[in-house]
C-alpha cells in the first residue's frame, strides 16, 4: 500500500489526465471514429520510438510499482502511462489546431513533469536528459498537428498503411503479445542481444512487425483466398521453426498453436477495425469538412 501512495499514484494521475484529454478531444471532434483511430496511430508512433530507446538504448527507467515482481515489466508499464499521455496531448494539439506557442508550452510542462518524477524517485535517467524530452515533444506535437491537418484531405496509400501498422501497436502488442509474456506461457529468446532481460522484448517487436506487415499486405492487396492461406500458413511455419530453434518459447505445442492463431487473427481483426475507423479519410477532399 505504501508503494501505491509513493509511486503508483503519480502514474494513475497521469493516466486520469490522459483519459480526460482523449475523451475531450473525441467529443469535440466532428469525425470521432477517425480521431480515435488517429490516436491509436499517435500512440503506436511514440511507443515504437520510445520503446526502442528504452529497450535497446537503455535511456531511462520508470518505477510505478505496478508489477514489482518483474522489474523490467514494471518499467514497461510506467512507459505506457508516459507515452499514452504524450500521444493524448499530441491529439489535443492536432484536433484543436493549437498555435505553435502552445506546442512550446505543453512541451515545457512535460519537462516539468519529468523533473517532478525524477525528484520523487519514481523515474530515473541513465544517459537521457529532460531537454531531450522537450525537444522531442516539440517535434512530435508539430508533426501530429501537420499530419492530422493533411490527413483530413485524404491519406496516400503508403502513409495509410503505415498509420495502420502503428495503430496495431497499442491494440495488439500491449494487450496480446505482452500479455502472453506476462502469462508465463510464452516468451522469446534471451540470447538475441547481449542483454538477456531486454532481448525477449526486441524479438517480440520484430515478430509484431513481421505479422503486421504481412497482415496489412494480405488485407489491402485483396489477395485470393489461396494466397491469403499460404501467407498465414507461412507465419505458422516461421513460428514453429522459431520454436524449434529456441527463439520462441512455449509451455508446450498446444500453446504454440494458441499463440500463433491468436496473434495472427487478432492482428488481422485489428487491421479491419482500424481501416473501418479511418475509412472516411480515403474519400475526396471535397467531402471533408476541415476541423479547426
Amino acid at each position: 500500500m505504501n508503494l501505491f501512495w509513493t509511486n503508483t499514484i503519480w502514474y494513475v494521475l497521469l493516466g486520469v489526465l490522459t483519459i480526460f484529454e482523449v475523451i475531450f478531444s473525441i467529443i469535440k471532434a466532428k469525425r470521432r471514429k477517425y480521431v480515435f483511430a488517429f490516436y491509436m496511430t499517435l500512440v503506436g508512433a511514440v511507443l515504437f520510438f520510445e520503446t526502442m530507446i528504452l529497450i535497446v538504448f537503455k535511456a531511462y527507467n520508470y518505477y510505478p510499482m505496478i508489477i514489482p515482481t518483474s522489474p523490467f515489466d514494471d518499467v514497461l508499464a510506467g512507459n505506457l502511462f508516459s507515452q499514452f499521455s504524450v500521444a493524448a496531448t499530441a491529439l489535443l494539439v492536432a484536433v484543436f489546431n493549437l498555435e505553435y506557442y502552445w506546442i512550446l508550452i505543453l512541451s515545457g510542462i512535460y519537462g516539468l513533469i519529468e523533473e517532478l518524477f525524477l525528484a520523487l524517485g519514481i523515474y530515473s535517467h541513465n544517459w537521457y536528459r529532460t531537454w531531450m524530452t522537450i525537444l522531442g515533444l516539440i517535434i512530435f506535437f508539430w508533426w501530429a498537428k501537420k499530419s492530422y491537418s493533411k490527413s483530413l484531405e485524404g491519406i496516400k496509400p503508403i502513409k495509410y498503411y503505415l498509420y495502420i501498422i502503428l495503430g496495431l501497436f497499442p491494440l495488439d502488442v500491449i494487450t496480446l503479445l505482452w500479455g502472453f509474456i506476462l502469462s508465463g506461457y510464452q516468451n522469446y529468446s534471451r540470447d538475441f542481444m547481449p542483454d538477456p532481460v531486454r532481448s525477449p522484448y526486441v524479438v517480440c517487436l520484430l515478430y509484431y512487425l513481421l505479422v503486421a506487415i504481412t497482415t496489412v499486405s494480405i488485407y489491402f492487396l485483396k489477395l485470393k483466398w489461396r494466397w491469403k492461406t499460404m501467407a498465414i500458413m507461412t507465419i505458422y511455419v516461421i513460428n514453429y521453426l522459431a520454436y524449434k530453434r529456441h527463439i520462441f518459447y512455449f509451455l508446450n505445442t498446444e500453446w504454440f498453436l494458441i499463440f500463433s492463431t491468436a496473434s495472427i487473427f487478432s492482428i488481422y481483426l485489428s487491421v479491419v477495425f482500424l481501416d473501418r475507423l479511418f475509412e472516411a479519410s480515403k474519400s475526396s477532399a471535397l467531402m471533408v469538412e476541415r476541423e479547426h
